[in-house]
């Protein structure tokens, strides 16, 4: 019997910490993800944005920028969504490179959260830096 460690074994190490930091890295990047797009489609057909739940989708201070620089904006989100999915199946995994990963796109995807006032950012990406960084630190 080898005494090399299988991927069982290696699932069963992730912490609990990178587990729910992974679930809201993978949450949040589907949701803005999947959003936006239909966001800006909408935004290119009518002129206007749409209301969801109540508010105004992607209303905040990037609205002043102007259009061209507010659409780039919009699809630099959805980028950063994408790379936010790839860092939580990373870290679900175990993989570090998630952990590293993620770290990277947190203050882009804070700064996009204020500048399209999106609470769902402005809270679950610190939580999950935090998530991320509680389980690096332990793990030294």
């Amino acid at each position: 019997m080898s005494s090399r460690p299988t991927v069982r074994d290696s699932a069963r190490r992730v912490r609990t910490t990178d587990r729910v930091a992974s679930v809201l890295y993978v949450f949040l990047g589907l949701a803005f993800g999947l959003s936006v797009p239909w966001v800006l489609a909408f935004l290119a057909e009518n002129g206007y944005l749409p209301l969801m739940f109540g508010f105004r989708a992607l209303g905040g201070p990037f609205e002043g920028l102007g259009r061209t620089a507010f659409v780039l904006a919009a699809w630099m989100l959805v980028a950063v969504s994408l790379l936010d999915v790839i860092a939580g199946v990373l870290l679900w995994r175990g993989r570090r490179g998630g952990a590293l990963l993620g770290l990277a796109t947190d203050p882009i995807a804070l700064t996009l959260g204020w500048g399209f006032a999106l609470p769902l950012l402005l809270i679950g990406v610190p939580v999950r830096a935090l998530l991320v960084l509680t389980g690096l630190r332990r793990s030294q």
